[in-house]
């Protein structure tokens, strides 16, 4: 959705496009002959080819005369950096983490990071946040960094009927249920929101846990469960389809993290109208307005959020206050602002 979004939104008559990826072929190549967009791939499926891969980059753009490259991604900002720079084309990359790298202790990565950062033409951070990381602690230049906000595509209603059958088919009786859409990592904070569940049933009473997505810290996060007792509350549902569906079905959206360079995934419930709850980490506080269109807590901090997720729920006008003034919110983030962004920097850059 996300590079078929810029093919949609660029402005044709000033800029023709051509997409491609660092690995072989696949789903990239085959949606961009979809659209009749140029692509291609540097077929590099380890690190060991990437050397070649960076020769195969330089000869590309080369052949094809290309004005400007933008790239996202650790691996592909390193090899479209080294390439672009031996074809003297200017470079440009979308800065899509905040203080991950940092947080984790990869200090080779951090450096790599800020020396990339500092050699590029220009970098676009998502948020605020990132670009105060990235001056701050990887001491790249103000001047080389603007603040480009990712773009969600608007969220289809679901259909109230599918919202039904999702519900018999998980088996949920007539419950507030918490939603969680993430990753299965540590950085995502599911160990607070845990923490949290038994303030907020005896607040509120039975309450169903949904957590969609796949991770590394499945088996860790399914053993707190189990040693928390929860069982019973929470579900980890897997890699899911039907987040639309979901998002309708949910009382409340939950994200806990303790690291969050933006929060695509609060836009995307804001949308549809639901209420919020999130930490204050990274860019979350430039897309969640609190008290306004969603609630803010302290991140790492699991008696504020469970007062936070308590009073969404057992206060249903000012949830749905919440979620009429986040939808209204989100249409701020949109795909279109986003490749308009982009093209403003490719001006500057291109001047």
């Amino acid at each position: 959705m996300f590079f078929r979004a810029i093919t949609h939104y660029i402005n044709k008559n000033d800029y023709a496009v051509m997409l491609g990826s660092l690995a072989p072929a696949g789903t990239l190549q085959a949606a961009m002959e979809e659209l009749g967009t140029p692509s291609f791939n540097l077929n590099a499926s380890r690190t060991t080819q990437y050397p070649l891969a960076v020769i195969r980059l330089v000869r590309l753009l080369r052949r094809h005369r290309v004005a400007l490259l933008h790239a996202h991604g650790f691996y592909p900002v390193c090899i479209g950096l080294m390439a672009a720079r031996l074809a003297r084309v200017p470079f440009v990359f979308t800065r899509h983490h905040s203080d991950h790298n940092i947080r984790l202790g990869k200090r080779w990565h951090v450096m790599i990071d800020s020396w990339c950062a500092r050699l590029a033409d220009r970098v676009m951070a998502v948020s605020e946040a990132t670009r105060q990381i990235m001056m701050e602690t990887e001491h790249v230049p103000p001047k080389q960094i603007a603040v480009v906000y990712n773009g969600v595509e608007p969220v289809a209603d679901p259909d109230a009927l599918a919202v039904e059958r999702l519900r018999r088919n998980l088996d949920i009786g007539d419950i507030p249920i918490c939603l969680m859409i993430g990753r299965l990592h540590e950085e995502k904070g599911h160990h607070f929101l845990f923490k949290a569940l038994p303030e907020v049933l005896s607040r509120v009473g039975p309450v169903a846990v949904l957590l969609a997505g796949v991770g590394p810290h499945r088996h860790a996060l399914e053993a707190e469960v189990r040693d928390r007792c929860l069982e019973q509350v929470v579900r980890f549902l897997g890699w899911r389809d039907d987040i639309n569906e979901l998002i309708g079905l949910s009382s409340v959206v939950v994200l806990p993290s303790l690291a969050e360079s933006f929060g695509q995934v609060l836009t995307e419930a804001m949308s549809l109208g639901k209420p919020v709850v999130a930490s204050t980490t990274g860019g979350i506080p430039e897309v969640v307005a609190d008290g306004e269109t969603g609630l803010l807590v302290p991140q790492g901090t699991s008696r504020e959020l469970a007062d936070a997720i308590c009073q969404v729920l057992q206060n249903p006008d000012y949830a749905r206050q919440l979620g009429q003034a986040g939808r209204k919110r989100s249409a701020l983030f949109s795909y279109q602002r986003m490749v308009q962004g982009y093209e403003a920097v490719y001006r500057v850059v291109l001047a």
